[in-house]
Order: C-alpha cells, then structure tokens, then sequence
C-alpha cells in the first residue's frame, strides 16, 4: 500500500492549531488539541451577495465573469422594457451605460468590457438589434438574420453565438457573430425557446428549453450539432454557465408544470450530476451568467426580484456580507447626532416623537452588545450632526422646533460640555471627523426650504469657515470619512432632493470635488466609513438600500432589514466592513449591525467511513 509519506515525501504533521492557508488543500495533519486527523477539501456552494440595484426580470442579458459581471435589460418596474445596464465587481452593482434598445428575453455573451446582447422583445415586436458594449458605453451592431424574442446567446463580443428563440412559434435557427456581421450556421436539431446556451461559438451546449422534453441537450462544435447527456431535471429558464461543451452548469429555472425548481446540475462532457441547490428558485427566462462551473452568479428573477448568488467551489467558506440585529435604543434617536464605532458607539439627541418639540436631550453609549443611558446633554434639536468617538464626541447643530441651533457641545466619554459656536446655524447637514477635526457641511440655515453651500472645520475649540461644497443640500445626506479625506453625498436640494440625490464629493481638507455619483438617491441618509472603505444609504428613495465606497465607485451592498430614514450611522471613520445604524424613521429604536464578506478555511475532520 502506497503511504502518504510515499506521495508528498514527508509525515503526516502534527499541530496543535489548524492552518489558515489555502495552500493546506488536500495536505493531512494531526490536530493534537483536538485529537482527530483533519484537512482541507474543496467543494461547491452558493453565497448570497449585493441586490441589483433596480428589480428586473424576463429574460435579462447576462454576461461577464464572477469579478466583472454585467447584466442589462429586462423588464424593471415602470420600465417594462428597460436599458438600464449594471456592472458587477464581485461584491456588488453599479450603473454602467443604457442600452440603445431597451428590451427584455434576449441573449447576452462576453465580457464587462467586451458585452454583446443580440434580439429580443421591444413590447411591440421581436426584433433584430444587436449591440456591444466597451465597458463604458454600448454601440449598435449589424442586426441577426432573424428577429427572435428568448433565445439563447454564449461566446464572445467577435466569437458570439445565437440558437433558438420564439418567432410565431419556437425555432431553432442558428447564427455566428464575428464581430462584425451576423452569418446564418447549422441549426439545432430541436426548437427551443427559453433555454440555456454556455459556451463559446466552437465548442457550446445548449440546454433544456420551453418545448419537450426539456431535458434534451445538445453540444456544438463549431460546425455540427450531437446529442448530449440529458439533464436529470427538465427546466426552462434558470441560469446557465461554463467555458465549454464539456463543463458547463444548470442552475433553477422552471420545471412542469409552471412550479420552480433550487435544483443545480453540473455536466461533465458526457453527463449531469447535481450540485449544491440555489437558495432561492427563480427563473430568470434564460439567464446566462458568466464564468465557469467553479466560479459564477446568479441574479435577477421573476416579480421583480433582485436577487444575486454566487457559485464558487473553492477551498474557503465565503459568507457574503449581511445585517444582523444589535440591541435597542432606549429611547427614539431618530435625526440624532452620531459618533463612535460599532462597539464603541455613541448617539444623542435626535426626534423622540414628543411633542411639544420632538426632541431629547437624552444620550446613550453602545458597548456592541446593548445601550446603555448616558448624562444628557444641555441643547434639545433633532436633525443635528455629530463626529468624533464614543470618549471623544461631537454633536453640532440641528432643529429646535422652531429655529435652527448654531450650539456645539463636547463629550468626554462621560459629560457633555458646549464647544465652539458654529458660524452658520444649520440642521440636516453632514458631519465626519475627530472631536479636534470635523467637518460641517450642507444642511438648512433657516428651517426647511433653504439649503446652504457651506461647511466649516472644527479645531477642538472653534469653527472656521472652509470652502463651499459644490452643489446646496440638506435632507440629512450622507458623509463619512477624516478632515483631509471625507465624502459627502445624497441628500437633496430645496424642495427638489431628486436634482442632487446621487451627487457624491470629496473633501481634500481644503476643496470640496465631485466625483462618482451613487447608485441610487439618499435623503435622509446614514453613512460611516472611510473615504476608500464607505457605506451609506437608506433614506427616500430606497430606505433598505446600501452602497459601499472604495474611493472611486459605488456598488450595491447587502440591504437592511429594516428600511428607514434620518438613521443614525456610526461617526468616527471606521472600515465599511464594522458598520452601525440606529433608530430611523418611521420612529424606531432598532439598531443593525454590518459584517463584511468573510471566507475561512474549509477544514474538514477525517473519519474512516
């Protein structure tokens, strides 16, 4: 018998820790703390990631890889047919260039900086259209030979390749792209609609489909057609991924009659096998995502949903980025000033939904676990703004119901004491920084319907004025970050939050610059992070939504599970990974906690079964 020291040319060790490496896959040790033998061992599972930025379903063309991904299309509520193209980077979305054509049950196939969609469904016609896309910007084509509305499309922006679809009924026409023109090939054996192509144009797989058996597949060379191993559960729809004729993966999709499947197959040149269930059934109408059969995503569905997953067979666990509950405010802080970190948080103040001013002088401490009643402070406002730490805080400003405060007062981890008078009353603006450095910006100077331009710079014991922020806003935006490097962004103007909603600048600690706009708008906004690791959002438009910042683009995060407004996030910079946010509108004292995307080893025990 062969030993393992005869194959990897050493003993098998013995430790006292398990390894954190993913080199360690496939090695063998003895755990000595434990007693057993363990190893690594890759496998295959799904993780849930960041939602779409806007729902959308029915046929939506996917294309890319698992790191740069791009979908564009679909039917999107109040925009049945949309454009709308998104960029996918692995974690989450971002808005790339509109179609030229918006349209829905159509094909896409390359890359995120090389797409290409062909045909479709315009809600009046099936049509011909097809385009590519640069990364930036997507430019008309010459069209297919056949308009066709749910056919299938794999391969690359000069290498595509169209089959089936429905015209009058279903076909199964066959088209090349080369990058150029469209040339009519070898049609499949069958017709189809609604099923699944993966692939490139010389060795493809088209799988399973609308018609029966729906289960039939047949592989590709590049010339002719053969049939190929049947799938052990028939499916239209679903999503579809792999790099040839001999490995690709069904994933979901719909199954007779009319009811939706978690089943996933893998095939391997000559059969299906099943793998690990999707989450959530869907079917997506023919989503083909990009990647491989080790590495891809799922995303969009039907009734609207937003839904992404990602496949990965690797050595690690991954677990996607989400909210978890953390304890209550005891009492309503909704508008509060917010200062600290995620297990050192601090808020106060705020909208307690008392009349005769609707507000507290009430402050609280958050030790990561539960809140804890702090001495009050001596101003009453909501909508005020805060920085600073939980031993170190700063609260400034806010709504006096009636009037706007210009007051500033200081905690030291116990008291509250008053600092430096603002130069400009103001609420509803921002604040980010150290209790010897902030920043003031935006916000209403004399009560709802004057936003200001101006932000100021706290010294530890007086404001001065600092240069204005490119465009007014109030409607509590968003802002995190240092004094030499903050970001400020959503909010909205006077009466107009939709003109501003998606601005986003930076702060040098002497200009204010803009840069890229956010996703979605956010008025009545939460925000904590750095200027290069952000999170912000909720707020009107989208109260459960969030987007992350790497310094340069915004994508989709992990949504709250509570939507609200004029939330309190957490003020000191910290990473995006450790957020916090409390309280919100409607009046709550709920708190959520964020945990960034995680992987740890996929150590398994031996056993001798």
């Amino acid at each position: 018998m062969t030993t393992y020291k005869e194959i990897f040319g050493k003993q098998i060790k013995q430790v006292s820790s398990d390894p954190t490496d993913a080199g360690a896959e496939g090695q063998i040790w003895f755990n000595t703390t434990d007693g057993v033998f363990k190893s690594v061992v890759a496998s295959g599972a799904w993780s849930g990631s960041a939602p779409h930025i806007i729902p959308r379903e029915g046929g939506v063309a996917v294309m890319g890889t698992l790191t740069a991904g791009l979908i564009a299309g679909g039917n999107a509520p109040g925009a049945p047919y949309t454009s709308s193209t998104e960029e996918y980077n692995g974690s989450g979305w971002a808005t790339g260039g509109n179609l030229g054509t918006g349209r829905n049950a159509y094909g896409g196939a390359g890359t995120q900086t090389a797409g290409l969609t062909a045909a479709g469904y315009d809600g009046s016609n099936n049509i011909a259209v097809s385009e590519e896309y640069n990364g930036t910007a997507w430019s008309e084509g010459n069209n297919v030979n056949t308009a066709r509305r749910a056919g299938a499309t794999c391969g690359t922006q000069t290498a595509g390749l169209l089959v089936g679809g429905y015209t009058s009924s279903p076909v199964g026409i066959a088209e090349e792209y080369d990058g150029s023109s469209w040339t009519a090939v070898t049609s499949s054996p069958t017709t189809m609609y609604s099923m699944g192509l993966a692939g490139i144009q010389t060795s493809a797989i088209q799988i399973a489909g609308s018609t029966n058996p729906g289960q039939a597949c047949f592989e590709y060379d590049g010339t002719n057609w053969t049939t190929a191993g049947s799938l052990n559960t028939g499916r239209s729809g679903g999503g579809y991924s792999g790099t040839n004729q001999n490995s690709a993966i069904a994933i979901s999709g719909e199954t007779p009659p009319g009811t939706k499947t978690v089943n996933c197959e893998e095939y391997n040149g000559t059969s299906w096998s099943e793998i690990n269930n999707v989450a959530t059934a869907r079917n997506p109408n023919g989503n083909s995502p990009g990647g491989s059969v080790t590495a891809c995503y799922f995303s969009g569905g039907q009734s609207g949903q937003q839904l992404t997953e990602e496949y990965n067979v690797t050595a690690n666990t991954i677990i996607a980025g989400a909210w978890a509950s953390g304890g209550s405010l005891n009492t309503k802080h909704n508008g509060g000033s917010a200062s600290g970190t995620q297990t050192a948080a601090l808020v106060s103040g705020g909208n307690d939904g008392v009349a005769p001013n609707y507000s507290t002088v009430d402050s609280e401490e958050y030790n990561g676990t539960a809140w804890t009643e702090g001495n009050n402070r001596s101003v009453s406002v909501f909508n005020g703004m805060g920085s600073g730490s939980q031993t170190a805080g700063l609260a400034f400003g806010g709504n006096l119901y009636p009037g706007v405060s210009s007051a500033t007062e200081e905690y030291n981890g116990t008291s509250w004491t008053g600092g430096g008078t603002l130069n400009t009353a103001t609420d509803s603006g921002i604040g980010f920084g150290l209790q010897t450095a902030s920043v003031k910006a935006g916000g209403y100077i004399a009560g709802p319907g004057v936003a200001t331009n101006s932000s100021e710079e706290y010294d530890g014991s007086s404001w001065t004025a600092g240069n204005n922020i490119n465009t007014a806003r109030s409607e509590k935006p968003g802002g995190f970050g240092i004094l030499t490097a903050g970001v400020m962004f959503g909010g909205g103007g006077a009466g107009t939050p939709a003109t501003v909603a998606t601005t986003v600048e930076e702060y040098n600690g002497t200009n204010w610059s803009t840069v890229n706009s956010t996703n979605l708008g956010h008025s009545g906004a939460w925000a904590a992070g750095t200027q290069t690791d952000g999170i912000g959002g909720g707020g009107a438009p989208t109260p459960t939504a969030a987007e992350v910042y790497n310094g340069t683009n915004w994508a989709t995060a992990a949504s709250l599970s509570t939507g609200r407004a004029t939330a309190n996030g957490l003020g000191t910079p910290s990473s995006a990974s450790a957020a916090l946010v409390s309280a919100g509108e409607p009046s709550r004292k709920a708190t959520e906690e964020f945990t960034g995307e995680t992987t740890t080893l996929n150590v398994r025990t031996l056993t001798s079964s």
